[in-house]
């Protein structure tokens, strides 16, 4: 009997549940699904009772994967053990945020916000598109279909804008914590392959919004030069990335 729940593959997906084919086989979606509107108010009791409910959940699995491995999280670091750890943690922080992928990310976000929050194109183009279906030069069909494909070109960037980056500093902090190659698959090439995807997606909403604003044309092939840029970079620095078997979706 086939297992109902794919394990971890919610640790490698791009969080957009509304379009996932796989929603009825993942652990997280059921766990957050069926949660009330209270518990999803972040002003409400039961929202922080149920953060509670979770946080002491996952402290039981942390103590049960901990005893497997030997390791005894009741004994207390060192003061040099812990100003080892700060330091490590301090540096692998900042080596993040200066790295090459992370300002090619920032720079992407800051030509894309305001492009995508303003939204006149969309407002220009469909006023364009009602006075060519009163002119008969096009019908009412044909227009609301190039209104939606911009709607939804914009509804990926938009949904892709910070995620690329926080899955790639993901990526990278891991990277940096964990420099043995011990022949396991890794967590930052997982996490730099779902930062690949989503570029590419990017990528391919932006071409579209070209062919259907070509007004836009220097907002766009700028977001699209950065993006190649970022492509090109993150398979430089995770060449095993793509070779990723993702629970579920690369099966």
């Amino acid at each position: 009997m086939k297992q109902k729940f794919i394990p971890g593959i919610y640790n490698y997906c791009d969080r957009w549940c509304e379009r996932c084919s796989f929603t009825t086989r993942c652990r997280n979606y059921e766990s957050t699904s069926k949660l009330s509107p209270e518990q999803l108010d972040i002003t409400n009791k039961a929202f922080w009772d149920n953060i509670s409910s979770n946080f002491q959940n996952a402290i039981k699995l942390l103590y049960k994967a901990a005893k497997k491995h030997g390791i005894d999280l009741d004994k207390p670091m060192t003061k040099d053990e812990e100003q080892a750890y700060e330091q490590r943690n301090t540096f692998i922080d900042a080596e993040t945020k200066k790295h090459p992928l992370t300002k090619l990310c920032k720079q992407y976000q800051k030509i894309t916000m305001p492009f995508v929050k303003k939204n006149e194109e969309i407002n220009d183009k469909a006023n364009e598109l009602v006075s060519y279906v009163q002119m008969g030069i096009t019908s009412e069909a044909n227009a609301m279909n190039i209104v939606i494909s911009i709607s939804d070109c914009f509804g990926i960037i938009q949904w892709y804008l910070f995620f690329i980056d926080a899955k790639l500093q993901r990526a990278l902090h891991g990277k940096l914590e964990d420099d043995e190659d011990d022949g396991y698959p890794k967590d930052s090439d997982g996490s730099a392959k779902v930062a690949i995807i989503a570029i590419e997606r990017s990528i391919m909403a932006w071409s579209r919004l070209y062919e259907l604003l070509p007004v836009s044309e220097d907002i766009v092939l700028n977001a699209l030069s950065i993006l190649s840029q970022l492509k090109q970079k993150a398979i430089e620095e995770f060449p095993q990335a793509m070779e990723f078997n993702r629970p579920g979706f690369d099966d």
